[in-house]
């Protein structure tokens, strides 16, 4: 049988899930710091000879790969075919649309990923909460001891 939740813990859950929402975020923001600079040193170190700063997914496992790391960075946030597109583009790295949605797709057949009809996330990263309801009340009995006390 189920315990039920009390309001005090689910208080605390509810808080604890916004802390590391809160970490997570800020992991985030560093993570596209460090891409920006990865970008910037890319940018300099490229020979003259024209090669593209840009990394192509092209090669198979490579997408599907990207979007895991994706996901990872994504967290509870989760991301969709668009997003992980505009994140590999801000890393540099050139996304199909197609491609992600595709293999986002196949990764959720898999149940390698969660979908909730908006973003995809990892199994770690799904919020699973389920709070448990009280059971129903119901009017005492005619003749019972609870309704003859009046």
């Amino acid at each position: 049988m189920a315990a039920r939740v009390s309001p005090k813990m689910k208080a605390n859950v509810k808080m604890l899930v916004e802390e590391r929402d809160r970490l997570l975020a800020q992991v985030e923001a560093l993570k596209h710091k460090i891409s920006g600079l990865e970008l910037a040193i890319s940018m300099l170190d490229r020979d003259d000879a024209g090669q593209s700063v840009a990394t192509d997914t092209s090669k198979r496992g490579n997408a599907k790969a990207l979007l895991i790391d994706l996901l990872k960075e994504a967290g509870t946030t989760g991301l969709n075919a668009n997003s992980a597109v505009e994140i590999a583009a801000r890393r540099g790295i050139k996304l199909e649309r197609g491609t992600a949605a595709s293999n986002l797709s196949r990764m959720k057949a898999e149940g390698a990923v969660s979908y909730d009809g908006e973003k995809y996330r990892l199994p770690e990263f799904a919020r699973t909460l389920r709070v448990i309801p009280p059971p129903p009340t119901y009017p005492p009995m005619p003749g019972s001891k609870a309704s003859s006390s009046s």
